[in-house]
Parts: structure tokens; sequence; C-alpha cells
């Protein structure tokens, strides 16, 4: 990739829009009855080096909100509440890994609408009894855990959602009762949920080809079940979400494992064509492990944080071989995978600016997926370094940037959003930034 005079001035202009942004938020709170508003965005601009030109090997850039959310946190007293989250669904046409997809921008002139994110309601009976009941985060993973706007990195792992689908309401949420508390004095937190899990049959567009491809219909009606617990052995962190950095304001280390199922999930046989040729099934199943450790010194505060997670559908990838399900069930960035990752951080010690910290970090994946981007039986390996420039000393106002690295070990098309798709990419390369405002 070529770091020329233009993209740099362009990222420039983009960390420098950092000072110009106004943003509010009030908690409003009178005899026991409250209600937060949070106001929340993050605007990225990336640059790949392909996805342009007659045979899309050139430079592309592209600029697209990662997220723009208005979330109403409301409790009738101490006991019950709700929580409203929306989100923009904006034009942004990346599409992880596998390439680009047509912009919403470019194919639809209402191209506007807002969906709901997370709908729950609140019910905390005791520390160690607590609900969530609606639309909310599957628990398992700790990174799905991770407040969005608080990551370590520019975001958490793209590899790390679990099943199913290829939309947040499936593959970092769903639809259930979800409890969670707290034993052990704070130290141990456990989270469990019984969630609608996989339902009906998936429509989908493939990336590839942008034809449209349907899933087989699911075998049953089985809930999804998921559990989580973590232990905290220095400073506790005692609620359900997390943070990837607390900024040098506690010492952390904390351990958790997580595990998932739902029985019969998918056919195990069927054509190419979307013909089931028996019932038999395949069950779905998940592990996860991660841990966080973060340590402050007078000379700065040091983080690492590393995660496993196996998704299985017991190799039906091999025979069940319909696009719909290999899109959004069995395969895809969220079917069958067995991967980890390790990410660190330094927070220098001095500010800069008024209150503005600086904390450069790196990262390394390692995936193995049953099959992605046409490809079967892939591993990808994905590296980045970067830093992040917390402008207010918090996450309230922050850019970051990063230069990423991502490794094919087989030889695969990225999806143009054009139907002409570069081939035999072994290796791609990005600049990404982002500046978020958070209140």
């Amino acid at each position: 990739m070529k770091l020329t005079s233009t993209k740099l001035a362009t990222l420039a202009c983009f960390a420098a829009f950092a000072a110009a942004v106004p943003a509010h938020a009030d908690i409003l709170e009178a005899n026991m009855v409250s209600l937060r508003i949070q106001l929340r965005g993050q605007l990225l601009a990336e640059n790949t080096d392909y996805g342009t030109g007659t045979d899309q090997r050139g430079d592309r850039t592209d600029f697209r909100f990662a997220r723009f959310r208005l979330t109403l946190t409301g409790m009738m007293d101490e006991t019950y509440g709700f929580q409203i989250n929306t989100t923009s669904i904006t034009s942004g046409t990346k599409t992880g890994v596998t390439g680009y997809g047509v912009s919403g921008q470019d194919t639809d002139s209402n191209d506007g609408n807002i969906r709901l994110h997370d709908g729950y309601f609140i019910a905390n009976y005791y520390p160690w009894l607590n609900f969530k009941i609606g639309l909310t985060k599957n628990p398992l993973t700790r990174a799905n855990l991770d407040g969005c706007f608080d990551p370590l990195t520019m975001d958490r792992s793209m590899f790390i959602f679990t099943a199913y689908g290829t939309v947040p309401a499936k593959a970092s949420r769903d639809i259930g009762v979800s409890f969670w508390g707290k034993l052990a004095d704070g130290r141990i937190v456990y989270q469990a949920a019984v969630f609608q899990g996989r339902e009906g049959f998936t429509r989908t567009t493939n990336p590839m080809n942008q034809t449209t491809v349907v899933s087989s219909q699911t075998p049953s009606d089985n809930f999804l079940y998921v559990g989580r617990v973590h232990y905290s052995f220095w400073d506790k962190e005692e609620s359900s979400g997390y943070e990837g950095s607390y900024l040098g304001d506690l010492k952390i280390l904390t351990f958790g494992i997580g595990a998932a199922y739902e029985g019969a999930a998918v056919y195990k046989n069927v054509t190419s064509a979307g013909f089931v040729q028996n019932s038999e099934t395949v069950d779905y199943t998940a592990f996860t492990a991660d841990m966080m450790f973060e340590y402050p010194t007078p000379s700065g505060t040091y983080t690492l944080t590393s995660a496993y997670l196996k998704n299985h559908f017991d190799d039906a990838y091999k025979t069940n071989l319909n696009p719909g399900d290999r899109t959004a069930n069995i395969g895809g960035g969220n079917g069958q995978k067995d991967g980890w990752y390790v990410r660190g951080a330094y927070l220098l010690p001095q500010t800069f600016g008024k209150a503005g910290r600086v904390q450069p970090y790196a990262y390394y994946e390692n995936w193995d997926f049953a099959s992605i981007a046409g490809v079967t039986e892939q591993n990808i390996k994905q590296k980045a370094y970067g830093f992040n420039w917390y402008i207010t000393g918090n996450n309230n106002v922050r850019f970051t940037t990063e230069y990423q690295i991502t490794e094919f070990e087989k030889p695969t098309a990225l999806a143009s959003g054009t139907g002409v798709n570069p081939t035999g990419f072994k290796e791609t390369k990005s600049i990404r930034a982002m500046f978020q405002v958070a209140f």
C-alpha cells in the first residue's frame, strides 16, 4: 500500500475535526425515578489496497459510521426499569475481511433507516440475581460484552461473534431472558441466558456475487442456552459488561469462561440447490476462555487481553452445501470456526494538551474457518499497530488510527459489490482512522 501525502493529509484533517463536534447528555432524576440519555457515534475512514479499477486492485477509501446511537435507560425505582438502544443503518460498504458490498447510499434514495439495537426490561432484585428481558447482548464472550464505545483497540475483534446470521440481532444479540449476578463479594460474576436461537430460514446476500441466498429451515424450535462466569483476582469487575481499558483507574486480573448450546440447529445433509436430503441434524456448540490484565504504574499503564473461541456445527460444512447455510449459519464469519487473539497496550503517563492521553497498542489474531468468502477450511491471520488519543482523558472524545494487515492461507477472492471480484489474494493492508463522540 502506498502511504501518499494525500492519504496522510486526509487522516490529519479527520483528526483535526475532533475538536469541532459538540455533544450533550444529561441525567434527569427525581423521587427515585431516573432517565439517562446517551448520544454516541463513531465515524470511520479506511483506505485499503484493493477495491477500485477495472480489476478492483486499486486503492479504495471509504467513509462510514461504524455506530450512531441514541440510548435511553430508565428506572422506575431501584428494581424495575428498561433500556432502549437505537442505531442508524448507515451506508457503510466495508464487509470485514471479505471485501466491499454495494453502498446503500448509492442504491437507496431513502437510506436513513433506524433499527432497535437493544430493547429490554430490567429487574434488579438482589446483587446475586438481576434480569434483562427482551433483545439484549449474547453474554458468551468478553469481547461482545465490552462496551461498544470502550474497546481497547479501534474495535473488538471482527471474528469473536457467535452464530447465527450476518446481522447483530443474531450474531451479537438475541431475544430472550438473560440473568446475572455477583458472588463471593463481587469477585465472581455469572451470566446465563435462554434465547430464541435460530428460527425459520435466513435470506441474505452472498457478498461474492450479490445474489440472494436462502438457508434451509430450522429443524426444530429449540432454545439457545448461554452461560458465562468470571473471577477477578485484583480490583473487581462487578457489572454485566466490561471496558477494553480502565485507563489506569483499576488493577485488573480477570479470567472468564463461557459456553453455548442449541440442539438440532441445522440440517446436516443439504444439496447445493437447497434440497434437504434427510432429517439428520447437527447441534451448535461454543466454548470460550478469556483473560484481562491491566496494571497502572508511575511509568504508565500496561494492558494485555486475550481470548479463545470455538464455534462448532459438527463439520456440517462437509455435507451441507447450500450457499444460504454456508453464508449465514454453518459457515461465514459467525459459523464454524476456531481461533484466538491477543491485544496489548501501553497508556503513557503524561497528558497531551489539556487532558489528553495517548495509548499505543498492537494485536494479533489467528482463526480457522470452516468456510468463508467461498473458500473451505481457510486460515486468516490479522495483525495491527495503532494508538488511541483520548482527547478529553477518557472515551468521551477519542481519535484512533491503525495500520492493519490481513493474511489468507489460501488464495481468496474479495467481494467488490460490482460483480468483478479480485481473486488470488493472500494479503490485504488497510490504514484506518476513527473519531468518536460518546456522552
